[in-house]
């Protein structure tokens, strides 16, 4: 019997190790995946405004070519969140704040953001490739 008793306390911290582990990765793995896809989004977004081709005609369509490619990079089963700081075509602007929450295996609720801007310089047309 005392033998049962050290093998389940034993499994049973084990099994709150493993969760610990899962928690605490998955919470880095987020980050990076919400850094990595913001900075692709953002980039991609000022790409479309160098050309004429394909240009979107209003912030609200540059937008929204943002917010796609930024939804179809984030893998995670998570809640995305996109706050739009400031956004000026003209300019070339573009400040998004973007947060994930997401429900860790612990049950409890996890989230992060980030906050990112990117300004595009001025490029001659023989610099574009």
């Amino acid at each position: 019997m005392k033998n049962m008793l050290i093998a389940f306390v034993a499994a049973l911290c084990g099994v709150v190790l493993v969760l610990t582990g899962f928690t605490i990765h998955g919470r880095a793995l987020r980050q990076v995946e919400l850094n990595n896809a913001l900075k692709s989004s953002m980039e991609g977004a000022m790409t479309i405004l160098m050309y004429e081709e394909g240009r979107p005609q209003t912030e609200d369509e540059w937008k929204l070519s943002f917010l796609q490619s930024l939804a179809v990079q984030i893998n995670s089963n998570s809640d995305l969140k996109v706050k739009f700081l400031k956004t000026d075509m003209d300019k070339g602007i573009l400040s998004v704040e973007a947060s994930l929450s997401w429900n860790h295996p612990i049950g409890t609720r996890g989230s992060i953001s980030n906050t990112m801007t990117v300004i595009m310089e001025e490029y001659e047309k023989e610099s574009i490739p």
